[in-house]
């Protein structure tokens, strides 16, 4: 195991999904096994510096304590899964909950799967991220994380913009991986503040429509399009 591409580590609040709000320690990691063409962050990860895990691990206890969650996020973590694995033995009972932000196409594994304390925000694809079927879709991989989801350790996140797209998750994960109504989410396709508040409403409906609860960002509410914060 070489060095950790790590793009960032900033201290803020949870601002997507069902733990929205709680104060979390973000680790942003470099690399991505997809390339969407709406992300956000690939200016920040693509600038991600080596750090040995000594340094990691230097940066990252200092908060250890606190009563808050790390969030390890992307890019896409689970690329670095052994490298998240040491950090949270390291850490062991140091946070609250380890939360690992994933587009849900990498196994977790069996340490990750098997922790009571481990979350996963998952994000699938749909066809609005211009990404083919078989790089976004990857059945056993979605059928573990939707088995996490009934036992309330996951969520499902959609990044929507029209009942198109909601129709689109409902055929092409909800349904066929059987994901638990209560754990699905759908957001907005968004890259500002402005984006965000114009295309909210819609959304909403669609959530009141299908029986799905709504994830806000509040990132790009609260600073716009600013990372890091």
């Amino acid at each position: 195991m070489g060095p950790i591409p790590v793009a960032e580590i900033f201290y803020s609040i949870q601002g997507e999904g069902s733990l929205v709000g709680r104060p979390a320690l973000f680790i942003r990691f470099g690399g991505c096994n997809l390339r969407c063409v709406w992300c956000d962050t690939v200016s920040v990860w693509r600038r991600a510096m080596p750090h040995s895990i000594e340094e990691l691990i230097r940066k990252v206890e200092k908060f250890a304590g606190r009563d808050i969650d790390i969030v390890f996020t992307g890019g896409e973590p689970l690329l670095h899964r052994r490298w998240i694995e040491k950090l949270i033995q390291e850490f062991d009972d140091g946070f609250l909950i380890y939360q690992i932000e994933t587009n849900g196409t990498i196994p977790p594994g069996d340490f990750l799967s098997g922790r009571e304390d481990v979350f996963f925000n998952v994000s699938p694809k749909l066809s609005n991220s211009a990404m083919p079927a078989e790089r976004r879709v990857v059945p056993e991989v979605l059928h573990t994380l939707s088995r996490m989801a009934r036992r309330k350790r996951a969520i499902f996140k959609f990044v929507v913009l029209d009942r198109r797209d909601v129709e689109e998750a409902m055929e092409t994960f909800i349904e066929p991986f059987s994901i638990p109504r209560h754990a699905i989410y759908l957001m907005p396709l968004s890259n500002s503040r402005e984006e965000f508040i114009e295309r909210s409403p819609q959304v909403v409906q669609l959530c009141k429509e299908f029986g799905f609860s709504f994830s806000p960002r509040l990132q790009l509410v609260i600073w716009n399009r600013r990372t890091g914060v």
